[in-house]
């Protein structure tokens, strides 16, 4: 049995001391369920109704952690805003606000998770999402960003299904690459196939390199993607097995987010050699 993620007792605090100055109690409620945040709806000041409902979060809802990513998602991404806490900024209310989401960043980095953008909050430092993150936002690769979406977006609803979109993703970061680089590959082309034509242009074959450390680093991106396409390639081919049979290839969480976490690895150094 998965054990539940909470929200952080320290986020609870801080967003109960942020959110009064940024939302009207009207403002909290339609975050909050748009969120899905479960009824009811605590009463009491903006501050304790923020807090209680946080906590109300942790004791009822099976992801505690996706609604919080949701309400995060609207604080954390809105440049412009358009209720009455917001409009007018001055340099120094700007300064402010900025200082306000970079806390809640670092609490939630001291509690081991990390906002990514699109609204989900994932487990760990997960640099290599981030730095993937940044590089898709960079060069406006739509395609990429949806399939990250949906892999963050399933972790613990469909490990299965995400273990499948973290094939996706690195799917969509070696068509893109290999676009940028006008290099021909065959729309049925495999992930094996892809990746072996995007390391021949990169210069990632094993035999390339003469320093043999670096060459283990090469075979372990070879064993990344061979890795991946085969958790796809289980996923697809699941259907019809018996209940033992499914059960062998059962995906669990932690499952998908390593598989996520090794493909964004993978797909972040590519993208690196977009310049």
């Amino acid at each position: 049995m998965n054990v539940i993620e909470k929200i952080p007792t320290s986020i609870i605090g801080l967003l109960s001391q942020i959110f009064p100055d940024r939302y009207t109690q009207a403002e909290i409620d339609a975050l909050f369920l748009f969120s899905g945040a479960p009824e009811p709806i605590p009463d009491g000041s903006k501050a304790t109704k923020v807090q209680a409902w946080l906590r109300q979060i942790n004791l009822m809802s099976n992801e505690p952690l996706k609604i919080l990513g949701s309400i995060l998602d609207d604080f954390l991404e809105k440049q412009s805003p358009g209720n009455t806490f917001w409009l007018n900024s001055t340099d120094d209310h700007v300064a402010k606000l900025a200082a306000e989401k970079d806390r809640i960043r670092e609490t939630l980095t001291r509690e081991g998770l990390t906002y990514v953008r699109g609204g989900n909050i994932v487990k760990g430092g997960a640099v290599s999402t981030i730095s993937l993150d940044e590089s898709v936002k960079k060069y406006g690769l739509k395609s990429v960003d949806i399939e990250i979406q949906r892999a963050l977006s399933q972790i613990e609803q469909d490990p299965h299904a995400a273990a499948q979109y973290a094939g996706n993703v690195l799917e969509a970061v070696l068509k893109a690459y290999l676009d940028h680089k006008r290099k021909a590959y065959n729309t049925t082309d495999t992930l094996a196939e892809l990746w072996k034509s995007a390391a021949d242009v990169i210069g990632l074959r094993p035999a390339d390199w003469d320093n043999k450390d670096l060459k283990r680093i090469a075979s372990g991106l070879y064993s990344i993607v061979d890795g991946i396409a085969h958790l796809r390639n289980a996923k697809s081919s699941a259907h019809g097995r018996s209940e033992e049979q499914f059960q062998n290839i059962t995906i669990k969480p932690r499952h998908a987010r390593l598989a996520i976490h090794s493909a964004h690895t993978v797909c972040a150094y590519v993208l690196e050699l977009f310049e």
